[in-house]
């Protein structure tokens, strides 16, 4: 087994307490919702952004992180320390991105994006990059629909947000967890806990590992 990696739930821009997550330990990931570049729901217009996290904080170690969706996708795209969709290094594999269920009370531009998903051609992209390095782990900021669906009947006030906005996000993962199971499914978004080995129809269990806000979990990887 490795060196343990501490990984961080949703952040949602409470970058101090973020920095004393990543004070004691030399690496980290954030799965997503850092609070990069997002104003806050129901703010003034004008109001400001989120602060942006301190990059010297994160760069005295290996701290990194991948976007949510209430993260601003350019703006992750210019921070140092944002890991890209798509990139895979020691057998892990990382996808930003997810469905804002309350983006119709969202402002665009201030606080949803457009793109807070991956495109389905990007996503296809995904999907096949995925089936060729067969990662062990997977980084993610939602999971698959499967997953999430269990996810959500201990969340009774999300149900009819799911039942009415699917995610292609969530079934791209859906259709890459049924072409093959990684060892663990690492991913946020949900705001709650999650321990769970699934199985799906097939032998091979994945452990899925969903981090609630700003808890942190120090796993030591395949």
């Amino acid at each position: 087994m490795s060196r343990p990696i501490r990984f961080i739930g949703d952040v949602h821009g409470k970058y101090e307490q973020y920095t004393r997550l990543i004070a004691d330990v030399p690496r980290s990931i954030q799965v997503g919702d850092m609070g990069i570049g997002f104003r806050p729901l129901g703010g003034p217009p004008d109001g400001d952004f989120y602060a942006i996290p301190a990059n010297d904080a994160m760069a005295r170690g290996d701290h990194r992180f991948i976007r949510g969706n209430h993260d601003n996708p350019e703006v992750c795209r210019a921070h140092p320390q944002w890991i890209a969709d798509g990139h895979v290094e020691d057998g892990m594999m990382f996808v930003g991105g997810a469905i804002s269920i309350d983006r119709a009370l969202r402002t665009e531009g201030y606080n949803w994006w457009p793109d807070e998903e991956l495109s389905a051609a990007e996503l296809k992209r995904m999907i096949a990059l995925y089936i060729e390095r067969k990662p062990r782990v997977m980084i993610t900021h939602d999971c698959p629909e499967e997953v999430a669906s269990i996810v959500l009947t201990r969340i009774p006030r999300l149900r009819a947000g799911k039942m009415y906005l699917p995610s292609r996000t969530r079934y791209a993962f859906q259709e890459m967890w049924s072409a093959y199971a990684p060892d663990f499914w690492i991913f946020g978004h949900y705001h709650m806990s999650f321990d769970q080995v699934l199985h799906g129809d097939r032998e091979a269990g994945t452990r899925f590992i969903g981090l609630a806000e700003l808890e942190h979990r120090d796993i030591a990887l395949p």
